[in-house]
């Protein structure tokens, strides 16, 4: 059952990379088109800016899960690498349990927010109307999924294994 659950959040996962990287491609030629009319033409587009920074955000927040499956997030690990294999397991377990409690305790609170906004019918006014939780849902679906990858690299059963799995950096 937890495996074919795993199975899921990677194929959910690898579906938000791949829409993350879709949407950045479609910013890309929103701006090149806005750049176009506005400047070439003489006649701006009315919805390119709000796309672009909306599409920004979900962008990033779609693509943070796979960062965190693999790793791709910054880290500073020279402590724990100047440790022994085994106390530099037992931190870094730590270290992923306190950042897999951190990101749900925020998909929480963004869970909390996004609910609001959809009640009280909370509106983003710019040129276009855009309900507010249409944007910040990609904030609560992005901590949520990276909180779920945190807790499966968590190993009780044998820290410095799963260190040395897991790094990245050395």
């Amino acid at each position: 059952m937890l495996r074919t659950l795993a199975k899921a959040h990677d194929a959910l996962s690898y579906a938000s990379y791949v829409a993350a990287t879709v949407l950045l491609g479609a910013i890309f030629l929103a701006y090149c088109l806005e750049v176009v009319l506005r400047y070439l033409l003489n006649s701006p587009t009315s919805w390119s800016g709000e796309f672009i920074s909306y599409g920004q955000c979900a962008s990033v927040f779609l693509v943070m899960p796979i960062l965190t499956k693999v790793g791709g997030h910054v880290a500073i690990t020279i402590v724990i690498d100047k440790l022994p294999a085994r106390a530099a397991g037992i931190v870094s377990w730590f270290l992923y349990l306190i950042a897999a409690v951190i990101c749900l305790i925020v998909a929480w609170f963004g869970l909390d927010e996004n609910l609001r906004q959809y009640v009280d019918d909370i509106r983003l006014m710019r040129v276009h109307e855009v309900p507010q939780w249409w944007v910040s849902t990609f904030i609560t679906y992005g901590f949520l999924m990276s909180a779920i990858y945190y807790l499966r690299q968590l190993d009780f059963r044998n820290f410095s294994a799963q260190y040395a799995a897991t790094s990245t950096i050395g």
